[in-house]
């Protein structure tokens, strides 16, 4: 039996529209609504300004309908090879807008998708107070992690904590997505790709892909992570063909266990104080004639 609409969907509200509202509507609701996206999106030129008002209320729209897809294919109602698209193309009589399906798939994967606190990993308040533009940059980068992680290491990965962290804080948010982009891609400002490799980030480079090994074990990338593991295992026995005498690397051995003992930087080295010099003892008054 085909849905039957029960209250008409208001999209023009001053209040967006929550996604729990979207779910709760029926599926013919659904398609009145996405019939008005794409309406605008086939009248883009002259609607740009409506249509990029309404993004993210028509990608929560759109969201709640990938729920309904889902459930309708699991139970044999629509056929199991119809894919989102063309279930969005029958419902709403014209095909689905990039960017709304853009936007979608960030609310799914941000909004609708839970942390090991059974949390939102971004709360629905942070994603209506974003900008478009800030979303759509930071989808491009869940959709990278998702990609090179894999589920559901993606979700704790640093580029994608980082996005929350950036999405969750008031202020503009903008330049901080793009550099995390520009990390993920392996791109630098001028400024640093100017910059010589030093031992200092080279080590600073080392670190980070050893704190990120447990994302890469929970991608798959086992090899990957070993091989990490016995180089940088190793390098202390390199320090034999160094060419630097055995008494200076025991030196610096020991102020290395002096600093981690002590709590003070390894450079410095602590000396230990000279043992005071004791005056020479005197005769008595009554021995000295």
């Amino acid at each position: 039996m085909a849905d039957k609409p029960n209250t008409p969907a208001k999209a023009d509200t001053k209040k967006p529209m929550t996604f729990a509202e979207f779910a709760a509507m029926t599926v013919a609701d659904l398609a009145v609504y996405c019939k008005k996206i794409v309406r605008v999106d086939q009248a883009i030129v002259k609607a740009r300004d409506a249509f990029t008002k309404g993004l993210k209320q028509n990608a929560k729209a759109v969201a709640a309908l990938k729920r309904a897809h889902a459930a309708k294919r699991d139970t044999g109602e629509i056929p199991g090879d119809w894919d989102f698209k063309k279930y969005f193309k029958n419902v709403a009589g014209g095909d689905l807008p990039g960017r709304v399906e853009a936007m979608a798939a960030l609310f799914n994967s941000l909004v609708l998708t839970l942390d090991a606190n059974q949390k939102p990993l971004l709360p629905e308040e942070y994603f209506d107070a974003a900008k478009d533009d800030w979303l759509e940059k930071a989808n491009a980068v869940i959709k990278a992690a998702q990609k090179q992680y894999g589920d559901p290491a993606w979700k704790t990965c640093d580029d994608v904590l980082d996005v929350i962290n950036a999405l969750s804080k008031p202020g503009d948010a903008a330049k901080k997505i793009k550099e995390i982009r520009a990390r993920q891609k392996g791109e630098g400002d001028e400024e640093s790709a100017e910059q010589p490799l030093t031992v200092g980030r080279a080590v600073e480079f080392l670190k980070a892909a050893i704190k990120n090994g447990g994302n890469m074990l929970a991608a798959g990338k086992k090899d990957e992570v070993f091989d990490l593991y016995v180089e940088t295992f190793r390098l202390t026995d390199h320090w034999i063909d160094s060419g630097i005498p055995d008494e200076i690397l025991n030196k610096w051995t020991e102020q290395l266990e002096s600093a981690e003992k002590n709590g003070h930087a390894p450079h410095l080295e602590v000396l230990k104080p000279a043992a005071a010099e004791q005056p020479a003892p005197t005769q008595p008054a009554a021995l000295a004639a």
